[in-house]
C-alpha cells in the first residue's frame, strides 16, 4: 500500500493510492471528503485499517476509480510545520567529510520552499558553486508530541518517504568556516525533493533495515542501509521533541550515508529506498 498526492486534470490536489501496481483516486473513494495526506494525518485517519475499510466498501467498483493516465505527482506533505534534518548520522559519511563521530545528534532545518515533487526540476544558480545530493529516509510525524521518550517514539510515526537533501556544498563549507549556520546552503528553492510515496508505518517491516541507493544518470553514487545510522529513529524523535513540540505532518530527515557528490546541469538523480519506492529529479543550473 502506497499513498501519494497528485495534481488532477482540473489542477486540484487529490490523494492517490497504489495497490498491486495500479493507482486509484483515493479522494474520490472518500467522495471528496479527504483531499490531503496531511489532513488525514492531523485528523488521525492515516491508518491502514481505516484505509482498507474504505477500499473494501467499494471493492466491486474499484476499477471505476483507477487513474489511467500518467500521474502528475505532488509532494506527499505540502505544508509541514517543520522540516527537521540530522547531519553526520552515518559513520562513513563522517569519515568522508573528515568530521568526528558526533556524540549527540546534529540537528538543523530546511524551509518549506525547498519541497519538490517527484519528476520536478532541481534548480540553482551556477554562481553558488558545488551542489551535492544526499539520499535520506524521511520520517513523517503522526501526532503532536513533546518530550517523547525513545521507547514510545515509534508510536508517533505516521509513515516513511524518500528525501534528497540537496546541499550547496561550497557555500556550506564557506559558512561553517565563518562560524555561520547552514541555513542558506540548505534552503534554496527545490532543495528538498520528497516522495513520491508516503508509506504507512505499519507497512514497513523494519525502518532500520532499509536499503538506500542513489544514482546519477544511472551510475550508483550512494548505497547503504539505515541499519548503519549512528543515532536510530527513536533517538532522533526524542532529541527533537525535547527542544520543540513535534506536530503531525512534520518531516524528519534522518541523515545521509557516504558517497555524496556534485550534481550538475542536465543530470538525472534517482533515489531508491527498499519498500518505499523511487524518487527521480532532473537538474538545471541557471
Amino acid at each position: 500500500m502506497k499513498l501519494f498526492q497528485f495534481i488532477s486534470d482540473d489542477s486540484k490536489t487529490h490523494i492517490g493510492i497504489e495497490l498491486e501496481g495500479k493507482s486509484y483516486n483515493f479522494t474520490k473513494l472518500t467522495t471528496g471528503s479527504i483531499t490531503s495526506l496531511q489532513s488525514m494525518i492531523e485528523e488521525g485517519l492515516f491508518d491502514v485499517d481505516y484505509i482498507n475499510n474504505i477500499i473494501e466498501s467499494v471493492k466491486d467498483s474499484l476499477s471505476d476509480y483507477e487513474i489511467e493516465s500518467s500521474v502528475n505527482f505532488d509532494v506527499p506533505i505540502s505544508n509541514p510545520q517543520k522540516i527537521l534534518c540530522y547531519g553526520v548520522n552515518y559513520v562513513a559519511h563522517a569519515e568522508e567529510g573528515n568530521n568526528p563521530i558526533p556524540d549527540e545528534p546534529i540537528l538543523f532545518a530546511k524551509t518549506n520552499n525547498t519541497l519538490l515533487p517527484h519528476n520536478g526540476v532541481i534548480t540553482f544558480p551556477k554562481s553558488i558553486g558545488r551542489v551535492d545530493h544526499e539520499i535520506e529516509l524521511g520520517v513523517v510525524i503522526g501526532k503532536d508530541g513533546k518530550n517523547i521518550p525513545e521507547e514510545k517514539a515509534m508510536e508517533y510515526v505516521a509513515g516513511y518517504t524518500i528525501i534528497n537533501d540537496i546541499s550547496a556544498r561550497k557555500m556550506q563549507i564557506d559558512d561553517l568556516g565563518k562560524g555561520h549556520p547552514w541555513l542558506r546552503s540548505k534552503s534554496y528553492d527545490t532543495f528538498c525533493p520528497v516522495g513520491p510515496y508516503l508509506i504507512p508505518a505499519s507497512e514497513i517491516s523494519d525502518p532500520q533495515n532499509i536499503d538506500l541507493t542513489l544514482k546519477i544518470n544511472g551510475e550508483v553514487k550512494q548505497q547503504s542501509n539505515t541499519v548503519r545510522m549512528i543515532f536510530k529513529i527513536p533517538k532522533l524523535i526524542n532529541f527533537a521533541s525535547e527542544i520543540m513540540t513535534l506536530k503531525a505532518g512534520d518531516i524528519i530527515c534522518t541523515g545521509t550515508p557516504s558517497g555524496i557528490s556534485e550534481i550538475v546541469d542536465g543530470d538525472v538523480v534517482t533515489c531508491e529506498l527498499s519498500e518505499i519506492g523511487l524518487l527521480s529529479n532532473s537538474v538545471k543550473s541557471v
